[in-house]
C-alpha cells in the first residue's frame, strides 16, 4: 500500500493549496454576499462547518498531469463510508466531514491504488494538496503480435429503447475479431467480422424482423464490419479507438470508448494454457447513419424504435501461436 503521512491541520490556511487560497481570497475580496451559494458566484467555497471539517486534494498522474474522474472515498475508524466521489475536470476532490482521523483512499483506472490516515479538525480546512498517483505496472499493454477474440468469453450486446419506455437488449452470436499489437501500440488494428442473421433478442418474431429489409437487411448484406484507424490513449486504462462501421453497405465513423483490463495466463482443465488480452468497449450508433429508416410511431408521435442504438462489448483475446 502507497500511504502518504497523516495529516493535521491547525488553522485553515496551513497546508492549504494555492487553488484553494485563490478562492478564499476572492471570496474576501468580494465581500460577504459570496459566502453563499448563488447565480454568479464564481468564487464560492464552501464555508467550514462549526461542527465538522473540510478536506481536499488535487489528482495527479505520475506525470503530474491533473487526474479528472480518479475516485476519492473518505472511512472513519468504523470504515463507514463519510464521502465518495471523482475530481472533476481539474482533478481536484472537496469534502466537509464529521471530524476525526480518517482513512482516505484515492484510485482511478490504470494507476496503483493511495491511502492514507488524515485527521480532520473541527471548523478547519485540511488539504492535501496534489497527490500523485503511480502507474499500475499489472495493467503492462500486450505484446506484438496478432490476438484472436476468443468466442467464448467475448460479447457483443446492444440496447435500443422501445416504445420510449423500456430497452430492449439483444446480442450477435456469431463473429471473428482480431487484433494486430504493433510495436508502437497506438499504431495497432482491429478487424471484426459480424454474421448480421446470428442477431438475437430471445423473441423469434423480433430476430425474424430485424433480419428483414426494414433494419439489417441480411439476404442482401449478410456481414457487419468494424475496422480501426486510430488508437489514442486517454488516461491510465482509457483508450478511445476510432474507426469505421459498416452496415448495410453503408459505413460510417465510430469510437469506442474502451477500457484495457489487463492480461493473463489461464491454466484451466479441458483448455489449452494461453496467454490473453481483455477489454471492454461502448458506442453509440445512430440509425439514419447507415439508412436503417424503418418507423412507426404511437397515437402520440412516439417512435416505436428509438432512433440510436448502443453498443457493449467485452473481449477476451488470445495470442496467436
Amino acid at each position: 500500500m502507497h500511504n502518504f503521512p497523516v495529516l493535521g491541520v491547525a488553522g485553515e490556511g496551513k497546508g492549504s493549496n494555492d487553488m484553494f487560497a485563490k478562492l478564499r481570497k476572492r471570496r474576501s475580496s468580494n465581500g460577504a454576499a459570496n459566502t453563499r451559494p448563488g447565480a454568479g458566484n464564481v468564487g464560492y467555497l464552501p464555508e467550514t462547518p462549526l461542527d465538522g471539517g473540510v478536506i481536499s486534494c488535487q489528482v495527479h498522474d505520475d506525470q503530474g498531469r491533473l487526474l479528472p474522474g480518479a475516485v476519492v472515498t473518505i472511512n472513519d475508524r468504523m470504515n463507514q463510508v463519510l464521502a465518495q466521489a471523482e475530481t472533476d475536470t481539474y482533478g481536484s476532490f472537496l469534502a466537509t466531514v464529521q471530524p476525526g482521523l480518517h482513512k482516505i483512499s484515492i484510485s482511478a483506472g490504470g494507476f496503483k491504488r493511495k491511502s492514507a490516515r488524515v485527521e480532520v479538525r473541527v471548523n478547519q480546512h485540511t488539504s492535501l494538496g496534489g497527490v500523485r498517483l503511480d502507474p499500475d505496472d499489472s495493467l503492462a499493454l500486450p505484446q506484438p503480435g496478432v490476438w484472436n477474440f476468443d468466442p467464448t468469453h467475448t460479447e457483443i450486446h446492444f440496447i435500443a429503447q422501445h416504445v420510449g419506455m423500456s430497452k430492449i437488449r439483444g446480442r450477435f452470436n456469431d463473429f471473428e475479431g482480431r487484433i494486430q499489437v504493433a510495436p508502437r501500440f497506438e499504431d495497432s488494428r482491429i478487424d471484426v467480422v459480424i454474421d448480421a442473421a446470428s442477431i438475437d433478442t430471445g423473441v423469434d418474431a423480433r430476430d425474424t424482423h430485424l433480419r428483414s429489409a426494414d433494419f439489417l437487411d441480411v439476404e442482401k448484406y449478410p456481414k457487419l464490419y468494424f475496422t480501426s484507424t486510430r488508437f489514442t490513449q486517454v488516461r491510465g486504462d482509457k483508450w478511445q479507438i476510432d474507426g469505421t462501421f459498416t452496415l448495410r453497405g453503408t459505413s460510417s465513423h465510430v469510437q469506442l470508448d474502451t477500457t484495457y483490463l489487463g492480461q493473463r495466463t489461464w491454466d484451466a482443465p479441458g483448455w489449452d494454457s494461453n496467454r490473453r488480452v481483455a477489454a471492454r468497449a461502448s458506442t453509440s450508433l445512430r440509425r439514419e447513419d447507415y439508412a436503417v429508416n424503418w418507423q412507426a410511431t404511437l397515437a402520440k408521435g412516439i417512435a416505436v424504435v428509438g432512433p440510436t442504438v448502443e453498443i457493449e462489448i467485452g473481449v477476451q483475446a488470445v495470442l496467436e501461436m
